[in-house]
């Protein structure tokens, strides 16, 4: 009996038009069902979700799939009944948490789809008030530096430059250019500290995405000759406001972070733009956030524990790293009035940057 109704299930599939055959190649977990919730469709995603196999999920209930008493159930039962399209937000699939389910009546006149859009690393995507609370603090520590060194740390080179004038020994000479050498550090590392300080919104203006990422793109073909850059941009998608070099800086440095941690396998780098027509609300404004950009890369992945730490400030995985790149990104982000998060599996990570429409954040 359950043979038979098998076979009737994927001749369904293989009558279904090429539309849904797409599918199969969405990020996003998608299972088709028909109208008494029995799966008759799984692409890959939705196979890793669930653990099962094509075989094993075709002809399963999608009520125990899903599980009865989640919320997510009972929208796919009102969706069906109603024959309406809804989307539901923060929901548990699988005892995994999904940012969106999207479940689509009808679609290509093969039954109905539900789209499972898993959740994103969000400490640094809803810029949380203990991140931003630790940045704050290290502004203040930076303006407290720049007050307190800067002006000794000008005597001290200027007097060093009017020694390296004077008539003085070899072994003087090395001393004075040493001073000097070491004061410049000193002011590097203060102004380091000053990355934390924010730019006036006033000098925010509109800003072609694109070309940040042709920027950013050209910069890193030349540093990672080994790794492919791809563009896959919606040339459509209009200027966000806010500050060229900033962007230019965020961008970078996941690109930069992404090429690093691909290693020695063959890398491929995508820098992906798109207008996300359900694009949700920013979690601390009622601002929908459209403006996306995706930096993907075929690289190891990041652990779990870090993925969900890797914005915080000072927070590293690497040997000599120093646990600011990422918070300085997200910062520059939040400044721009989007978020950022991350998706990250094996041979798979993205970094998602959401931004509003043009208007001044």
């Amino acid at each position: 009996m359950m043979r038979a109704k098998r076979k009737v299930l994927e001749r369904k599939v293989s009558e279904v038009p090429s539309g849904l055959a797409l599918m199969e190649a969405l990020p996003d977990a998608v299972i088709g069902f028909d109208s008494v919730l029995h799966v008759t469709f799984a692409n890959d995603a939705a196979q890793q979700l669930f653990c099962r196999g094509q075989k094993q999920l075709l002809g399963a209930c999608l009520q125990d799939l899903l599980g009865e008493k989640q919320a997510v159930c009972a929208a796919v039962e009102a969706a069906v009944r109603k024959s309406q399209n809804i989307t539901v937000y923060d929901v548990t699939v699988n005892d995994k948490p999904a940012g969106s389910v999207s479940i689509v009546t009808h679609v290509f006149g093969a039954g109905h789809m539900l789209v499972i859009r898993p959740q994103m690393a969000q400490l640094s995507g809803a810029w949380n008030e203990k991140t931003k609370y630790s940045l704050q603090s290290t502004q203040m520590l930076a303006r407290m530096l720049a007050h307190e060194v800067k002006n000794p740390l000008a005597g001290i080179r200027g007097a060093a430059q009017l020694l390296e004038k004077a008539k003085l020994g070899k072994e003087d000479k090395e001393l004075v250019g040493l001073i000097g050498r070491e004061t410049r550090r000193i002011q590097e590392l203060v102004e380091k500290f000053n990355i934390f300080d924010d730019v006036p919104h006033e000098h925010y203006k509109p800003v072609n995405l694109h070309a940040v990422l042709n920027h950013v793109m050209q910069a890193a073909g030349a540093a990672y000759v080994d790794v492919e850059v791809v563009a896959d941009f919606d040339p459509s998608l209009p200027e966000v406001r806010g500050h060229f070099e900033h962007l230019v800086q965020a961008t970078q440095n996941l690109v930069r972070n992404a090429a690093e941690g691909i290693g020695d396998e063959k890398g491929r780098i995508i820098l992906r733009t798109y207008y996300d027509n359900a694009a949700a609300y920013h979690p601390e404004r009622p601002e929908k956030l459209p403006l996306c950009i995706e930096i993907e890369d075929n690289g190891p992945g990041i652990a779990p524990d870090a993925a969900s730490r890797i914005f915080q400030p000072y927070f590293t995985t690497k040997t000599n790293g120093q646990g600011l790149g990422l918070s300085i990104v997200s910062k520059i982000i939040d400044n721009h009035g989007g978020t950022i998060g991350v998706e990250s599996r094996p041979s798979r990570t993205v970094f998602k940057i959401s931004l509003p429409l043009g208007e001044k954040p």
